[in-house]
């Protein structure tokens, strides 16, 4: 473990240096990839198993991803990734067969996370953690396609989310733009849903059947801060609606309702993402989930982190000499954060 930790560091370093750089790390060692084709090309020079990491910088997406793969970028807030830069993915990420277990962190992505088949298939296993999400997931883009134990965790989405044909979907300590669609036996816990898809003139912020929702923030003042379906679970949910929708044959208990938008967070009264609002509750001891923790974000079972800065090790601090020294060494100064989760 403590030789994987050396080398992830020895990584992270080499890559802060020039340019935008994909490290490949395999079996067999480290092969570094260069400019905004770099993740183009460890994607193809890697198998199944192996683990991407991507530095600070722009790249283009592979066509499809078609293996198994591990993907670590450097973060997506400015204010944490100021030595390093935001990892952005400019494009779609497509999930074509044989990914089960593919597992993507820190970047920001410009289009869409779809999973995409010619024939019938299902991949299952897919985790997107501290991420940023412009576009849509769609996990039903054709008939084709099925998705089993998809997790989405400590990620920002802006477009919606389709969980047609999707088994044990799992949404846990996130902030949802838009809507959640064709969402049937899905969990929610622990987020915030805003649901601000101007071109809707009705809806609900989930439409699905007999999904457990619990511990999330329903953030919007009118019928879209519902839910329309039959059998879902509420437990322990906050509503800045007097009169939330909750569909049919519904369960509910230990929800609160209605709250203020000016009272529920420290700094935000917008139904939009904004990376200079604070999201931190301002009554955490008043708003408590089915655990015993807060609800929204930074409480749960992952709690949000600030910055949400990637598990691998963080650089907080780069500083490189413009020259070399009359000894002809140059000064280099890093700081580096190891990360538990």
């Amino acid at each position: 473990m403590k030789k994987l930790f050396l080398i992830s560091i020895l990584i992270v370093i080499s890559m802060t240096m020039y340019g935008q750089k994909a490290a490949l790390h395999t079996a067999s060692g480290v092969q570094i990839f260069n400019g905004s084709n770099a993740f183009v090309n460890a994607h193809n020079a890697a198998s199944s198993g192996d683990t991407i990491y991507l530095s600070g910088g722009t790249f283009y997406a592979p066509t499809s991803i078609t293996k198994t793969l591990y993907i670590y970028g450097a973060g997506h807030y400015l204010d944490s990734t100021q030595a390093t830069g935001k990892t952005i993915i400019s494009g779609n990420l497509i999930l074509d067969r044989n990914t089960d277990g593919t597992y993507i962190e820190g970047i920001d992505l410009t289009g869409e996370v779809r999973l995409q088949f010619s024939t019938p298939d299902t991949i299952s296993n897919i985790t997107l953690a501290y991420c940023k999400i412009s576009g849509n997931i769609n996990l039903s883009y054709n008939g084709n396609t099925y998705s089993n134990n998809f997790a989405l965790q400590r990620s920002v989405v802006i477009g919606s989310i389709n969980f047609t044909r999707a088994t044990n979907a799992a949404v846990f300590n996130s902030i949802l733009q838009s809507q959640c669609n064709s969402s049937n036996g899905a969990l929610y816990e622990n987020n915030i849903l805003f649901f601000a898809i101007a071109s809707y003139s009705s809806g609900f912020t989930i439409i699905g059947d007999n999904n457990i929702i619990k511990n999330n923030i329903f953030f919007k003042n009118d019928n879209k801060s519902g839910v329309g379906g039959n059998g879902n679970q509420f437990f322990n949910n906050l509503f800045t609606t007097a009169t939330p929708y909750f569909g049919g044959s519904y369960t509910a208990s230990g929800n609160y309702y209605p709250v203020n938008i000016d009272s529920v967070f420290v700094n935000n009264n917008i139904y939009t993402f904004d990376y200079s609002k604070n999201y931190h509750l301002k009554h955490p001891d008043t708003y408590i989930g089915t655990d015993g923790t807060q609800i929204g974000i930074y409480g749960g079972t992952f709690p949000y982190k600030e910055g949400a800065v990637p598990s691998n090790p963080h650089i907080q601090l780069k500083n490189v000499a413009p020259t070399s020294d009359s000894n002809g060494q140059l000064q280099i100064e890093f700081k580096i954060s190891a990360q538990d989760e």
